[in-house]
C-alpha cells in the first residue's frame, strides 16, 4: 500500500504591473496581478479600492471616477500588492 499526501502550495507574493497610477476622471488603466510562485495551488486575485467612490476596480480595470486619491489592493491569500491612484479632473 502506497499513501500520498497532497500539501497545496501557497502564494508567496503579488507583484502588480504598476504600483502608481494617474488617471483623469472617465479614464480606464488595466492592472496586471503576477502570482508567485508559479505553482501555486491558489491564485485568484480580490482587487479592492480604498475609495470606491473615487476609483473603482473590477478584474484590474481601475476606473477614474472624481477626483482624488485611492488605493487598489490585489490580494491572493495571505499576500497582497498595492497601486496608488492619483485621480484629476477630465
Amino acid at each position: 500500500m502506497c499513501s500520498v499526501t497532497v500539501t497545496p502550495v501557497a502564494a508567496e507574493s503579488v507583484t502588480l504591473s504598476s504600483t502608481e497610477l494617474s488617471l483623469k476622471v472617465g479614464e480606464t488603466e488595466t492592472l496586471t496581478a503576477t502570482v508567485l510562485p508559479e505553482d501555486a495551488t491558489e491564485k485568484t486575485v480580490t482587487w479592492s479600492s480604498s475609495e470606491a467612490a473615487v476609483v473603482s476596480v473590477e478584474d484590474g480595470a481601475v476606473t477614474a471616477l472624481a477626483e482624488g486619491e485611492a488605493v487598489i489592493t490585489a490580494a491572493c491569500g495571505e499576500v497582497s500588492a498595492v497601486c496608488s491612484v492619483t485621480v484629476t479632473p477630465a
